[in-house]
Parts: C-alpha cells; sequence; structure tokens
C-alpha cells in the first residue's frame, strides 16, 4: 500500500453553511489527472475514483479529518478518522516489510541490506535520518495548468531541492476546497503514516502550510536523491455532484480495512 501523495486521495470537507438537503444536488468541481483518475470536490470534501484498478473509492473530509473508503465490487466499506486509516495502513507496511526480507534471506548480506533500506524510506522514511528541516520558496514563476494560473513553489530539505508544487489559488476552487482546514487534516495524516520510522518531510509544519497557499495541480518529486516522480492535473471544471457521492453507499457491509484492502477475505 502506498502512501498516498496530495494529488491522489487526500481532498476533504468543511461544513460551515449546510446549503442543501441530502438527496439534492450540490455544486462542485471536477479534477481530472493525467492518469485519469478523478477528484470530485464539494465543500470541502474530497472523493477519489480510480479510473482503473480495484473498484475502490476514497473520501477524506477536511473539517472532521475523517474519510470512508469502499470497495465497489465486495461491496464493502470502512468510515473512520484520519489516525485510524494510518494505523491500519502502517500495520500493512509492517507485513509487506516482514514480506519482504523473507523473499530477501537468500541474498548477499550487502544486497539484502540495501533493499531493505530503501523500501523503508519509500514507506516512511529512514529511521537513521537526520530530522528534516524544510524551507518552502514561493517563486515568481506561474504556468497556466487546466485552464487555472498555478505559481511554483520550491520544497528544500536542508537546503537540497525535495519537491516542486504548482499551486492554483482560483477563488472558487480554493472556496470549494475550504483550504484553512487542509495544513492540519493533511499534517494529521502524513504524520500518523510516518509511524516510528524517520520524520518525513510532509509531517513538518512546514510542509503543512503550503496547503494553506492553494491547490497543487502539478507536482515534481525529487525525495531525497531519489528518481523524480511526477503528477498532473490535465483537467478542472465546475460540476452539478450529488450529496449521495459523499457518504458510505447504502446496502454496503462495513467492514475492517485490512479485508477492504484485501487482506481478508
Amino acid at each position: 500500500m502506498t502512501t498516498p501523495g496530495p494529488l491522489t486521495a487526500l481532498r476533504g470537507l468543511a461544513l460551515f453553511v449546510i446549503l442543501v438537503a441530502a438527496s439534492t444536488s450540490d455544486a462542485g468541481w471536477l479534477i481530472v489527472d493525467d492518469n485519469g483518475d478523478q477528484t470530485l470536490v464539494s465543500r470541502g470534501r474530497l472523493k477519489m475514483a480510480p479510473r482503473e484498478g480495484d473498484g475502490r473509492a476514497m473520501v477524506l473530509d477536511l473539517a472532521r479529518a475523517r474519510m470512508w473508503v469502499a470497495d465497489s465490487g465486495r461491496r464493502l466499506y470502512w468510515d473512520g478518522t484520519v489516525e485510524e486509516y494510518c494505523q491500519a495502513v502502517r500495520g500493512s507496511m509492517g507485513m509487506v516489510e516482514q514480506q519482504m526480507a523473507e523473499q530477501l534471506k537468500d541474498l548477499p548480506e550487502a544486497e539484502r541490506a540495501q533493499a531493505l533500506q530503501t523500501m523503508k524510506q519509500r514507506m516512511g522514511g529512514d529511521p537513521s535520518a537526520p530530522p528534516p528541516r524544510v524551507t518552502i520558496e514561493r517563486t515568481p514563476d506561474t504556468e497556466t495548468i487546466a485552464g487555472l494560473t498555478a505559481r511554483r513553489y520550491r520544497v528544500l530539505n536542508h537546503g537540497k531541492l525535495y519537491e516542486e508544487l504548482w499551486l492554483t489559488s482560483d477563488n472558487a476552487l480554493v472556496r470549494e476546497l475550504e483550504l484553512a482546514r487542509a495544513p492540519d487534516t493533511f499534517g494529521r495524516m502524513f504524520a500518523c503514516l510516518a509511524g516510528s520510522g524517520g520524520a518525513r518531510v510532509e509531517a513538518t509544519g512546514e510542509y503543512r502550510q503550503v496547503f494553506a497557499q492553494g491547490w497543487p495541480l502539478k507536482a515534481i518529486y525529487y525525495g531525497d536523491g531519489g528518481a523524480a516522480g511526477r503528477a498532473l492535473v490535465t483537467r478542472v471544471e465546475p460540476r452539478e455532484i450529488p450529496e449521495r457521492d459523499f457518504v458510505p453507499p447504502p446496502g454496503f457491509r462495513a467492514a475492517p480495512l485490512d479485508e477492504i484492502f484485501g487482506g481478508k477475505r
């Protein structure tokens, strides 16, 4: 299981004003990335709906720091807090680490140690690494992405480029996202995902405040010397979104997360 990144399942809800009943439609936005994955946004809630894959959907509620995950194929769902979700993810990471160690047991010691170290860095940080020292640089560079103006920010860790983010501060989208809640909720998620491993850049207060500046439409991840990764939003458009899209599907059975993600059948 991967840690979710800023352009995937991570989007939520802030209910400052109740505008409509649960059976009606409400204003919102559709965000599509270059993989074809969709994120629906309405009143601070975000629903990630992958274009392909296992049929799972995820909703994040920023104001309440709660989320639910549903498997439409098996008609199962889980509902809980961000911390409960992250604890379950950390447990899954531990099982993956044990399985990988078993698979690598016949490798020479040096190769096995290197492979395990690389996996730990990707999954939750390196316990031996120094604590991150994060600096956020707001650049003068802007770019039009999916029809919106986005400003480039540089995330530095110990003075080295860790990530570049292009953030939009479009008034209508930011208002619908309720970004005032984003730093706290994302910070709690990143912090608990870091677990007992080394501290993560994403768990620092400096990184959390990035989301108070705008919403990422493009990201280039460099990490600490690793291979670069890239994410890009290709379409952003207003859309009427039914309220039912943000509640667990009726008729689904409540189940623990390990069952949702395939650990138990």
